[in-house]
């Protein structure tokens, strides 16, 4: 009996033991598990949060102590814009007085804290550096270059355009942010360059051309410094030219042998395209905009337009009537029409200017207000020319406006094999917003869209589709 009871103990003993060891072992793989993101190596670490966007990979600072400042090593794109904040701030119910305090409070913030983040940042190069900054500094530019220059960035962008209420509007434009720093010429990576709302003189940009031999994109928009711009240069890998309402630019000369897409916004100037063999995409808009479609015969601008797959137009309030005796341009697959239109308006120059390009497949028109006074009477379109390559139709800004219905559908008839049209909350009006600020746009004005859309239900035959973005 009392051997029975001594190895019934022994054995209790041994199973409490081994359940005490396998707690034990359970626990430690618990807490291995749990640690395993602080035991990482810190290359990987490194590696991981330069697959993030900036904001993300500044909130794993919360994973563990390890990952504390970890974020600082960041190697992607530096991407600051604060600009999501501002559009609330604007369309928040206060008052006016309030909002511009709020504005300067929070203007004042985002300068100390973008300074901070560039003096905590330790990573050698990054990929790009973004500030989107409403009025700028014209304190730190040179600082925020050399930043650029140290990291050997890929990408540099100064987003200083003033879209906050009216209020501020007039010191806006008496704020001079000047790139002058040829500091920036170092930039040996630099790809990507784009300065909105930032001053840049003929020299500099000449200067950038010269010395950056890697940049493909170039864009700038809202200087009141550049005259006379020459984009040309032996070497030359510029794929990408905008020059956006630059109001004193007088003569434009291109000679860029792999450029392939171009923008220019603003006056009838001197341009000169010498040698763009590469070109398949232009955006035109503006006054100069006005003069291309008057004068599409003249042999310049014909030869120009027969060897581009894309062209983008923007049409002014001043361009109401037709255009007589248009060149066929059959090579353009894709036309896009920015509309500044009134209330119940004629639409007789987009109808003329679509009997010019017969072949294209897809068609955006983008509709912008700016006039809600009704019109006398209804318009219609007589749109003569088919469209038998039309595959896709994109509106934006639609507003069920009797005109825009009556060219929505004047169009899905003369287009046999439209497949689907596409409805984009987003107005053009907000097309040069910072991405998150577009996306919410959007989000907000979803639901109107729909609405505004389900105008078109009741035409549209069964095989076209209506997509609302």
């Amino acid at each position: 009996m009392g051997l029975t009871l001594t190895l019934t103990c022994i054995c209790v003993a041994f199973r409490e033991r081994g359940s005490e060891e396998r707690s034990r072992k359970l626990k430690k793989k618990r807490m291995e598990k749990k640690d395993m993101i602080g035991n990482m190596p810190n290359d990987i670490i490194w590696n991981i949060l330069s697959r993030l966007k900036f904001k993300e990979a500044v909130r794993t600072s919360v994973l563990s102590t390890k990952w504390r400042y970890q974020w600082t090593y960041f190697t992607g794109v530096l991407d600051f814009d604060p600009s999501l904040r501002t559009y609330l701030l604007r369309r928040k119910r206060v008052g006016l007085l309030k909002k511009c305090m709020v504005f300067v409070s929070e203007w004042e913030k985002s300068m100390v804290n973008l300074e901070k983040m560039l003096k905590l940042m330790k990573s050698p190069t990054m990929q790009g550096l973004r500030i989107c900054m409403e009025l700028g500094n014209p304190l730190k530019i040179d600082e925020w270059v050399k930043f650029g220059v140290k990291k050997d960035v890929k990408m540099f962008e100064l987003d200083l355009s003033y879209n906050f209420t009216e209020t501020f509007y007039e010191i806006s434009q008496t704020i001079r942010n000047v790139l002058s720093s040829t500091t920036i010429f170092e930039m040996k990576s630099l790809c990507i360059l784009r300065l909105v709302s930032v001053d840049v003189s003929d020299e500099v940009i000449e200067g950038i051309l010269a010395c950056c031999p890697s940049l493909q994109t170039l864009c700038v928009i809202e200087s009141k410094l550049l005259v006379r711009v020459k984009v040309c240069g032996q070497g030359l890998r510029l794929k990408h030219l905008e020059l956006v309402e630059c109001r004193f630019l007088t003569n434009l000369d291109i000679s860029a042998e792999n450029l392939m897409t171009f923008k220019y916004i603003g006056d009838y100037e001197r341009f000169n395209y010498e040698s763009v063999p590469s070109l398949v995409e232009a955006s035109f808009g503006g006054l100069y905009s006005s003069y291309l479609q008057s004068r599409m015969n003249t042999v310049d601008l014909y030869e120009l337009l027969l060897q581009l797959d894309v062209l983008k137009l923007e049409l002014l309030p001043i361009d109401f009537g037709t255009v007589e005796a248009l060149p066929l341009i059959s090579n353009v697959k894709q036309l896009e029409m920015q509309i500044l239109h009134g209330c119940g308006a004629k639409l007789d120059r987009p109808v003329s200017l679509l009997s010019a390009f017969p072949s294209i497949c897809v068609l955006k028109l983008k509709f912008i207000r700016y006039s809600v006074k009704p019109a006398e009477e209804q318009w219609k379109a007589n749109l003569k020319d088919e469209c038998p390559n039309l595959r896709e139709l994109e509106v934006s800004g639609f507003r069920r406006d009797p005109s825009q219905i009556e060219l929505v559908m004047s169009i899905c008839e003369k287009a046999p094999n439209l497949n689907r049209i596409v409805v984009d909350p987003l107005s053009s009006y907000h097309a040069h917003r910072s991405p998150n600020v577009k996306a919410r746009i959007r989000e907000m004005r979803r639901d109107f869209t729909i609405w505004f859309a389900d105008c078109l239900k009741p035409y549209l035959p069964p095989p076209i589709e209506l997509i609302i973005l």
